[in-house]
């Protein structure tokens, strides 16, 4: 099964940001993987995987069960992905499997009528997840220029002064403001 061993690849290289913001719609991929397309099995999967790994991760604080847990996650989203209806719901469709996935891992680890079973899901956690998704997703629709400035404002470590920013996007100290404000508002219309 060539599908599953490019999974098996992927699993390995877990971490890695594989989104490209001019690769195809979500649709196309699952088109392509449906078609038995190896190459769009391995996009799409390097395209969820942070959410996927997200998820479990915060509900499984092993990482074998979340290694486990993102592994079941990719076989039940090649066994399933036919019965995906809008493949807009992708992302949720995943959230709820792997969520799944992971509460079973964690109710194994615990003795029936424990007062942990309760404990096991941490609503705001997931819901935080979600949205960081939404963001991550909306920011890849940005064009290069926006993403790149709002990269270098917002999740740059170093925290780059102004003139940085203009010396290293080519553009005048002044506009970086105004082009700060215009690229927010798209995010912001991409999130709504």
């Amino acid at each position: 099964m060539p599908i599953y061993k490019g999974m098996m690849v992927l699993f390995s290289r877990m971490g890695q940001d594989f989104v490209n913001a001019d690769g195809p719609s979500d649709s196309e991929l699952v088109e392509r993987c449906l078609a038995g397309d190896q190459s769009a099995w391995t996009e799409l999967i390097a395209r969820y995987q942070r959410l996927v790994y997200s998820v479990a991760r915060a509900l499984c604080p092993d990482p074998d069960d979340t290694a486990d847990v993102f592994q079941y996650t990719c076989l039940d989203l090649y066994k399933g992905l036919k019965e995906v209806r809008d493949v807009k719901a992708l992302p949720a469709w995943l959230i709820t499997v792997t969520r799944r996935r992971a509460i079973s891992v964690m109710r194994a680890r615990i003795p029936v009528g424990s007062s942990d079973e309760a404990a096991i899901e941490p609503v705001d956690v997931i819901r935080t997840i979600e949205h960081e998704h939404a963001v991550e997703r909306a920011l890849d629709l940005l064009s290069p220029r926006c993403r790149e400035l709002i990269n270098l404002l917002y999740f740059n470590a170093s925290q780059p002064s102004y003139v940085d920013i203009s010396n290293k996007l080519g553009m005048p100290v002044a506009s970086i403001g105004p082009t700060r404000a215009r690229c927010l508002d798209k995010l912001r219309k991409l999130l709504t």
